[in-house]
């Protein structure tokens, strides 16, 4: 059901509909992207670090649906930027957008980067979350991060790790952080050590190949 309403209300707005029934389509957006990303967070804490083996089935179920979720979310997302920025739409529909293509392939990350930026210019989204992106962006491209919001979680030898991905500039960091309104790394760290149940670490001496190899072990 939520299916059709949901590529009725993209038809709509392909056809010229009204701002009202977009914010309704990017808020059934939001609920899908979210809902689900919350089951795969508590099933991934309660695989990994709980040690609840007999949930690995729903994760990888849960892991899936994600995908397809997210895959369907670009669609419309990159349908109704197709025209440009919408305007008028409600704080909520702006950051639906942010979020749809922060979750993106890096593809289609790219692509929007440059929109992306100027929402946070216009203070249609935080500033906060264009580094983010940028950030992702730059990970995904085998390269350090600017602003310290990415993290990876990996497995080696029975424990999990998470760690900081490497960064351009450990001296600039929380002064780079601070201008686009993130706490400073020693807070994020404590915030995602609370989040995950594991210890962020962050070793500004790694590398990204470095890494990319403890990385690819966890995976072995």
């Amino acid at each position: 059901m939520k299916r059709l309403l949901i590529i009725g209300l993209l038809f709509m707005v392909a056809c010229g509909g009204s701002t009202k029934s977009t914010n309704r389509l990017l808020a059934e957006v939001r609920e899908a992207d979210q809902g689900i990303r919350h089951q795969m967070a508590a099933l991934t804490k309660a695989v990994t670090v709980e040690g609840h083996t007999e949930l690995i089935d729903s994760l990888i179920l849960t892991s899936e649906q994600v995908e397809r979720i997210d895959t369907r979310n670009v669609v419309i997302v990159d349908s109704l930027l197709q025209g440009g920025l919408p305007k008028g739409l409600s704080t909520e529909s702006y950051e639906t957008i942010w979020l749809v293509i922060d979750h993106a392939p890096l593809q289609m990350q790219q692509k929007h980067l440059p929109l992306i930026e100027q929402m946070a210019a216009q203070g249609l989204i935080a500033q906060s979350d264009y580094a983010t992106l940028f950030d992702r962006i730059a990970m995904g491209q085998h390269k350090p991060q600017r602003y310290g919001s990415q993290a990876v979680q990996f497995g080696t030898d029975e424990k999990q790790h998470l760690y900081l991905w490497p960064v351009e500039c450990v001296q600039k960091l929380d002064s780079l952080r601070t201008a686009v309104g993130m706490s400073p790394i020693d807070e994020y760290l404590l915030l995602l050590t609370e989040a995950t149940g594991i210890e962020a670490q962050f070793d500004p001496a790694i590398t990204v190949e470095e890494m990319e190899h403890l990385r690819g072990k966890g995976q072995q």
